[in-house]
C-alpha cells in the first residue's frame, strides 16, 4: 500500500510541473540575443527551447530541462560556421567540425561548453592595447594557452606564444579574472578523458589600433 501511494504522489508532482504554463522571454546584451522558454510562474527556470544569437548568426542552440541543458546542442562559431553538437544526456560529443584539428595524440581537442567565440570575444573586450606599445609600433600575435585537466577543471594559464612584455602583461592579467562557472570539455584519447590545452590566438593589429 505505501509503495502505491509513493507512486501517485511522484505522477502527481511530475504532471504539476511539465502542466505549467511556459512562457517566451526574449533578451538582449549588446550584440549578444537570447531566446528561450520559461515556467510562466519562474522565468528564471528555461523549460524547453533555447537560442543565442550573435549579431545575425545562431552561436548556440539546444534545449532546457528543469533548467538544466538537456539533449543534443549545437554550436557556432563567428558567422554561424558550425563548431560541435554536444548530447548533454550521454555526455559525449556527437558531431565536429574539420575546422577543429586535435592534436596528434587527441581524438576530440578541448572544447569550450558553448560557442567558442565566448571565451575568445571576453579576452578581446576586456584587454587594453597599452599605449606605450602602440607608440613603440608593437603589434602581432598572443597565444593564450589553458590547461584543463581530464575532468574538465581549468589548471593553469600560460602564454604559448609571446610577443612583448607589455602585451603579454595585458593578455595574462585579463586570462586570470575568466568567469570561474565556465565549463570545459576535456579532450579524449581511445575513449578516455585526458588533459591538454585550449588555446586563444589574440592579434594586436597596430593600424587600426585594435584586438583581433
Amino acid at each position: 500500500m505505501k509503495e502505491r501511494l509513493f507512486f501517485i504522489v511522484l505522477l502527481s508532482i511530475a504532471i504539476g510541473v511539465h502542466g505549467q504554463q511556459l512562457k517566451t522571454i526574449r533578451k538582449s546584451n549588446g550584440a549578444f540575443y537570447e531566446e528561450y522558454l520559461a515556467l510562466a510562474s519562474d522565468t528564471s527556470i528555461k523549460e524547453g527551447r533555447y537560442l543565442k544569437r550573435y549579431r545575425d548568426y545562431v552561436i548556440e542552440q539546444g534545449a532546457f530541462k528543469n533548467n538544466q541543458k538537456y539533449g543534443r546542442w549545437a554550436y557556432f562559431s563567428l558567422d554561424g560556421v558550425f563548431e560541435f553538437e554536444y548530447d548533454y544526456n550521454t555526455h559525449k560529443v556527437i558531431k565536429i567540425s574539420t575546422r577543429q584539428t586535435p592534436e596528434e595524440y587527441m581524438e576530440t581537442p578541448i572544447l569550450f561548453h558553448g560557442s567558442p567565440i565566448i571565451p575568445y570575444l571576453y579576452m578581446v573586450r576586456n584587454i587594453y592595447y597599452p599605449t606605450e606599445a602602440k607608440n613603440k609600433n608593437i603589434s602581432g600575435k598572443v597565444v593564450l594557452a589553458i590547461n584543463i585537466n581530464k575532468k574538465g577543471e581549468v589548471t593553469s594559464l600560460y602564454l604559448k606564444e609571446k610577443l612583448h612584455p607589455l602585451l603579454d602583461k595585458e593578455v595574462m592579467k585579463v586570462a586570470k579574472t575568466m568567469p570561474a562557472h565556465w565549463q570545459w570539455i576535456p579532450a579524449t584519447y581511445h575513449g578516455q578523458n585526458i588533459s591538454g590545452e585550449y588555446l586563444i590566438d589574440i592579434e594586436f593589429e597596430l593600424t587600426e589600433g585594435r584586438l583581433r
